[in-house]
C-alpha cells in the first residue's frame, strides 16, 4: 500500500471516529452501531469491502480495510468512504434533525476541510 493511500485510510478512519463519537452523544452507542451496521449493509451492495469496517462499543476502525488494500491496491477507497459518509449523514439528519447534524458537519468540516459533507440523498 502506498504511503498516500495509507494516509488516506488514516484520514478517513479519524473522520469516522469523530462522526461516531459526535453521533453517540445524541443517539447513544447502541444506536450509533445500529446506524453504522445499516449504512455498511447499504454501501456493501456496491463496495463489499466496507463490510471489513470494524465497530463496537469502543469505536470504529479501518484496520481490516487497510489490510485488504495491501491485497487489492485498486480498491476505490475514496468513493467507498464518501458513499458511506453521505449515507450516514443523511440518516443521521433524519434521526437527530438537520440543525444538530449541521453542527456535527460544521465541526467535521473544520477538521477535515477537504472532505465535503452532504446530508442530501444521492
Amino acid at each position: 500500500m502506498s504511503e498516500i493511500t495509507e494516509k488516506e485510510i488514516e484520514r478517513y478512519e479519524n473522520l469516522l471516529r469523530e462522526m461516531w463519537t459526535a453521533s453517540a452523544k445524541y443517539l447513544g452507542i447502541l444506536s450509533v452501531n445500529l446506524l453504522v451496521e445499516r449504512v455498511v449493509w447499504e454501501v456493501s451492495l456496491e463496495y463489499q469491502e466496507i463490510e471489513l469496517l470494524q465497530y463496537d462499543q469502543d469505536g470504529i476502525s479501518c484496520a481490516r480495510i487497510a489490510a485488504r488494500l495491501k491485497e487489492n491496491p485498486e480498491l476505490p477507497v475514496g468513493d467507498m468512504f464518501m458513499k458511506f459518509i453521505t449515507r450516514y449523514v443523511a440518516i443521521l439528519a433524519r434521526l437527530i434533525g438537520r440543525e444538530r447534524t449541521e453542527e456535527i458537519k460544521k465541526r467535521l468540516n473544520e477538521e477535515f476541510a477537504s472532505i465535503p459533507f452532504d446530508s442530501r440523498e444521492e
